[in-house]
């Protein structure tokens, strides 16, 4: 945003991507995981997140998804508020040994988003399912239009 203007780049997703979502039956308070970060960060953790969420989005508009794993990591939030559900780092574990082209975790949590390509999509999510019983596991397709808003 700028001078109270929002300016963005949109990017279709293929079709042959899916998200592969584990959904746990833990509900993780937003208020609470926040509570959990530092207080203040590094240079060198500001540089590093920076530097991989811009990889992140190169890597998302040139299509070449093979560096994902690279460009998701973080030092800001995650680890701090996966402690929070110890399991998510073995979710990770295996998405990622499984065909994942990156695993992370969906805002806050406690909700889990692996993604990876159409076909691999079936093969993790069973994977996933028999390692996590307890968890939701479901396949997602990228939603290409977000909210829309009818005028009436």
């Amino acid at each position: 945003m700028e001078d109270s203007r929002v300016f963005s780049v949109k990017k279709e997703m293929p079709q042959s991507l899916k998200a592969v979502v584990v959904i746990p039956n833990v509900h993780m308070s937003t208020n609470h995981s926040r509570g959990s970060l530092p207080k203040r960060y590094s240079k060198e953790e500001a540089v590093f997140n920076l530097s991989r969420s811009s990889l992140l989005s190169a890597l998302l508009f040139s299509g070449n998804y093979e560096m994902l794993r690279i460009a998701s990591k973080d030092k800001f939030h995650q680890d701090f508020r996966m402690k929070n559900l110890p399991e998510l780092f073995e979710v990770q574990r295996i998405a990622l040994e499984n065909g994942a082209l990156m695993s992370t975790l969906s805002g806050s949590g406690s909700s889990f988003f692996s993604m990876v390509y159409a076909d691999d999509a079936e093969r993790l999510k069973r994977i996933l399912e028999a390692s996590f019983g307890f968890f939701r596991v479901e396949i997602f397709d990228f939603d290409n239009d977000g909210l829309i808003c009818q005028k009436s």
